[in-house]
């Protein structure tokens, strides 16, 4: 009675601990690609405002042909450095929802596994027959937490990852010229976040634009 008894706890916390993982692994993969699909999000806005002055600086100081030219280096630059960080970040995306992946396919091995044994525990004690069909409705409760954790991860990065894994290449057509900027102390910090520009002669070049002199 009493190895019956063990036997039915064994059999019951095995999945238990199975399925527990496979909510742990989920749910810090998810937070963790949400934090960073978040800083990516933080981080094509913040250049987008470096972008927007950038391009109202060459409007406006476009007339001498060396700030015209920083301008366009300090842009070409810019565009590096941001163009780095961002994928770094997609990167990390890949690689964390790699990670996600295969802890919950090790996961979902082990629930194959315990499945079998259950079918083999049954057959030697009681007969295939008398617990195939228990045993199915059983187990594919445990199998609808396992679809629904792929489902769950794949609908929250397909949109930034090929089915190969790959980042999937940035759309250079969103960069437009944003007109939020805030005040003057969070726009010089985020500028020199990605590549700091000290214009000089901008006051000379404001007193050659004074018609009176």
């Amino acid at each position: 009675m009493n190895d019956v008894l063990w036997i039915r706890i064994v059999n019951e916390t095995i999945p238990l601990i199975l399925l527990a993982g496979i909510g742990f692994f989920l749910y810090r993969g998810l937070r963790i690609n949400q934090s960073l699909l978040s800083e990516r999000e933080e981080l094509l806005k913040r250049y987008l405002l470096f972008r927007g002055d950038r391009q109202v600086r060459l409007k406006i100081y476009g007339g001498d042909e060396k700030v015209y030219r920083d301008l366009l280096k300090n842009i070409s630059s810019s565009w590096k450095n941001f163009k780095k960080a961002y994928d770094e970040c997609l990167l990390s995306l890949a690689k964390n929802t790699t990670r996600t992946k295969g802890f919950l396919q090790l996961i979902t091995l082990g629930l194959l596994i315990n499945t079998a044994r259950l079918f083999v525990e049954d057959a030697y004690f009681f007969g295939l027959d008398t617990h195939f069909f228990y045993t199915i409705a059983r187990e594919l409760s445990s199998y609808v937490l396992v679809v629904l954790s792929f489902y769950l991860l794949r609908n929250q990065t397909e949109t930034f990852l090929t089915l190969k894994g790959e980042v999937v290449k940035m759309d250079r057509e969103i960069l437009f010229f944003p007109n939020n900027i805030d005040n003057q102390e969070d726009q010089e910090g985020l500028f020199n976040e990605f590549d700091p520009l000290e214009a000089k002669g901008t006051e000379d070049e404001k007193e050659n634009q004074n018609p009176r002199e």
